[in-house]
């Protein structure tokens, strides 16, 4: 530990306690000051980008206290030690606070240098420590996965797979899997996002409606914005009642959010919104997988080609971007699995195969067709998806079953070519 330099982020809204740590540190090549921080979305921000052995958080940071912005810290970067310094002397009803809310170490204030450089160094150790214990293995909540799915332009099938491929997961539980009931479903799109359509819900309240006076998400009013969908699959949309109205998420209401969902499932799939927005970087940086979905004509594989070196100039791993063709169709025309690799200079990962009857009257109906039809090729193609993510199929009968218990029957694949919309389905669809 000490040939390694210690990179800290420290917050603080008064800046009097930046100034003495900094004047502590200066001189000393053992420390790297890389974020300073006024404003808890600013400290949780530096936190998920610089990632700092330390963040030095004061309990006074504004508009929450530091106590909280430490907690979301251990959520959302669980391998940095957290300092929390205090202006108040200490009871025991403070350290239970303290040690709850997941606190490497605390000072108070007036600091003093070498008991500072003491606690700062201490506080590393500590938290690497901690990650020798926990091995090779990953704790619970490290091998939880969240899965992005995205694509350079709309109309490229975002929506359907994330729909589906988070009904596959959750429904894959059903045979005794630890996902089941267990799967999140993330819609981010502000304007007119359609995963709650997908799933014939109508959301009480979304991202949009507490984004105007929230700086970030707490357990509390997650827990108020999620629905259940009788799948197993947990919606949380963004979705605003006006589609063109021009509020967008912050960085820190997307990024608290997608941490407590992390923390709360083992899979959660994200419909992404739309390219280069704020609410896109942020949760294509704080992914585990990107599933790049790309159409199947020329035009959206060169517009996918150009996201994907976009992507990779931005220094996300290659191994992190999962190729998904859709629509693919077997035409002597259309264009081959070979041509696409060539043109994207990455190899396909899935083949979604084009079924122009029953993607419509799933989308239609609201009955994700994985469980309305789990032995067609699209649904099979979208477990097999599901395979790759670690998920064991239960296969046919055990979505089929659990369909039936919906009480649907399978309406999604009656035989006519234009089935009747459900009640609400141009709005979020019924509850």
């Amino acid at each position: 530990m000490s040939e390694e330099i210690i990179k800290l982020v420290i917050a603080d809204s008064e800046g009097a306690t930046c100034d003495a740590i900094c004047s502590f540190l200066t001189g000393d090549p053992a420390y790297q000051v890389v974020g300073k921080a006024v404003d808890a979305d600013e400290c949780l921000q530096l936190a998920l980008i610089k990632r700092p052995d330390l963040v030095v958080v004061h309990n006074t940071l504004k508009p929450t206290s530091g106590l909280d912005v430490c907690e979301q810290i251990a959520l959302q970067n669980p391998q940095a030690a957290t300092l929390l310094v205090l202006a108040q002397s200490i009871d025991e009803n403070l350290v239970r606070r303290i040690l709850a809310a997941g606190v490497t170490e605390f000072l108070t204030a007036p600091l003093q240098k070498n008991r500072t450089l003491e606690v700062i160094r201490t506080a590393v150790e500590k938290k690497a420590g901690q990650r020798r214990e926990v091995g090779p293995a990953a704790s619970p909540e490290e091998q939880h996965k969240i899965v992005v799915v995205s694509g350079p332009r709309g109309g490229c099938g975002r929506t359907m797979l994330a729909v589906n491929l988070a009904c596959a997961i959750a429904s894959a539980g059903e045979a005794g899997a630890a996902n089941a009931k267990r799967t999140a479903l993330a819609d981010l799109n502000v304007r007119g996002g359609d995963a709650a359509t997908f799933l014939d819900l109508r959301p009480r309240r979304t991202l949009a409606d507490v984004a105007p006076t929230a700086g970030s998400v707490d357990r509390e009013l997650l827990e108020s914005l999620l629905e259940n969908h009788a799948s197993g699959v947990t919606l949380l949309s963004a979705s605003a009642a006006e589609p063109y109205d021009r509020l967008e998420l912050s960085r820190g209401v997307v990024i608290s959010a997608l941490a407590l969902l992390r923390h709360r499932f083992p899979f959660t799939i994200v419909d992404a919104a739309a390219p280069g927005t704020e609410v896109s970087d942020a949760t294509l940086d704080f992914c585990d997988m990107i599933l790049l979905v790309v159409g199947m004509d020329l035009p959206r594989l060169r517009a996918a080609r150009l996201y994907l070196h976009h992507l990779l100039e931005a220094n996300f791993p290659r191994e992190k971007i999962q190729i998904v063709l859709n629509d693919v169709q077997q035409e002597a025309k259309s264009i081959g699995t070979p041509q696409a690799e060539s043109i994207l200079e990455m190899p396909i990962a899935v083949r979604i195969p084009h079924d122009g009857r029953l993607v419509p009257a799933s989308i239609n109906l609201g009955q994700p067709f994985v469980l309305s039809s789990p032995d067609k090729a699209i649904s099979r193609a979208i477990q097999e998806l599901a395979g790759k993510l670690g998920v064991a199929s239960s296969g046919g009968p055990g979505i089929r079953g659990l369909f039936k218990r919906l009480g649907l029957g399978a309406r999604a694949e009656q035989k006519e070519p234009n089935p009747p919309l459900r009640h609400g389905a141009l709005g979020h669809g019924t509850r």
